[in-house]
């Protein structure tokens, strides 16, 4: 369908995803976070690991439009470029929000239940990173497709957290829940029109 290799577009989309890194670490650099650099690289961080993940179950509808099999090749690279941009995001509010402070951790989760919600995402996401190597497939066959469909329900509960971070600010959720819902959609679909067609949709 395109005029370059797999491998490259592979290459591409490896810098591609390297730059929100390189502009976080500028403005780090700069000394221009604002005044309070913990909230907003936590919530930069936050965001670019959401839309990755978004990006990455857009493989498969993606292929079921265009009818090209190749998207399903980006699929475990963005899988865990946004487990890395989502594991950052925990790291830097459990280090630089709260400071590594057990006391300030817990209260944050019990005046905020969507951190708890986000955290649960996280560690559903933890396995699926850790088991997206071919060697894992291969060990773990069919279990393999049925422990990452996890990706689904990971997708909701990072919804929902986004959902519940923004409280009066709708555009950013409704944007994120229409673009799932559509995915979604298009999915179920595809699967009622070719029941036979079994696309595993992971981080791999």
């Amino acid at each position: 369908m395109f005029g370059f290799s797999i491998n490259k577009a592979r290459l591409v989309l490896h810098l591609l995803l390297c730059l929100p890194l390189l502009w976080l670490g500028y403005l780090i650099a700069t000394q221009q976070l604002g005044a309070d650099p913990a909230e907003l690289l936590v919530r930069e961080l936050g965001f670019y690991g959401a839309c990755v993940l978004w990006g990455c179950l857009a493989m498969t509808p993606l292929r079921v439009l265009t009818e090209w099999p190749g998207w399903i090749a980006f699929r475990r690279l963005l899988g865990l470029w946004s487990f890395f941009y989502l594991t950052l995001h925990f790291s830097v509010f459990i280090m630089l929000w709260a400071g590594l402070n057990l006391a300030v951790i817990m209260d944050e989760v019990t005046q905020r239940p969507y951190i708890i919600v986000g955290l649960i995402a996280w560690l559903m996401m933890l396995p699926l990173a850790i088991t997206s190597t071919r060697g894992f497939r291969r060990r773990l066959g069919k279990r393999w497709q049925k422990l990452h469909r996890l990706v689904y329900l990971v997708a909701l509960l990072g919804l929902l957290h986004i959902v519940w971070v923004a409280k009066l600010e709708y555009m950013q959720p409704l944007l994120f829940a229409g673009i799932l819902t559509a995915m979604f959609a298009l999915r179920i679909k595809s699967r009622k029109s070719s029941p036979a067609s079994k696309i595993p949709s992971t981080l791999a």
